[in-house]
């Protein structure tokens, strides 16, 4: 798969790490993200501890909808574990047919991790992205060697 584009805010929180031209015409998302009405109670709780976490000028309104399914992941994969972690809990039961099956929950909790792993990966939320997130965010125009030869 193709590697993405980096928005040019990120490229500058970053300090331009590829040393390219950056874009002037990209349009520039305003406004703090804003929280769905239709989130659960646990993806509202992830929501708050990450809107909080992160620097301010990170997420904008156009964020909303994917840190929502970032959320609503999170909170899915912590129901699935809670579930699994109950003293009473059988992870293999019996099928329809009389087969042993794998307790659902396991799959659950599976493709919730995988989920957040690339939601979060496009949201800057794992480790490599966030080592370069700048919260000191450089000029565009500024040249780090002007000054060098006076």
């Amino acid at each position: 798969m193709p590697r993405t584009a980096t928005p040019t805010s990120i490229k500058i929180l970053s300090g331009n790490p590829g040393k390219r031209k950056l874009s002037k015409a990209e349009p520039q998302p305003a406004g703090a993200p804003a929280r769905p009405t239709t989130m659960t109670a646990t993806a509202r709780k992830v929501w708050s501890r990450l809107i909080d976490a992160m620097p301010r000028d990170v997420y904008t309104t156009c964020d909303s909808a994917l840190l929502a399914a970032y959320c609503e992941a999170v909170a899915a994969h912590q129901t699935a574990t809670k579930l699994i972690s109950a003293k009473d809990f059988q992870a293999i039961g019996t099928g329809s047919t009389g087969q042993q099956v794998i307790h659902p929950a396991y799959k659950l909790q599976a493709d919730q991790a995988r989920l957040i792993a690339t939601l979060g990966q496009r949201l800057g939320l794992d480790p490599i992205a966030c080592q370069g997130i700048n919260t000191t965010p450089q000029s565009a125009e500024e040249d780090p060697f002007a000054g060098l030869l006076n």
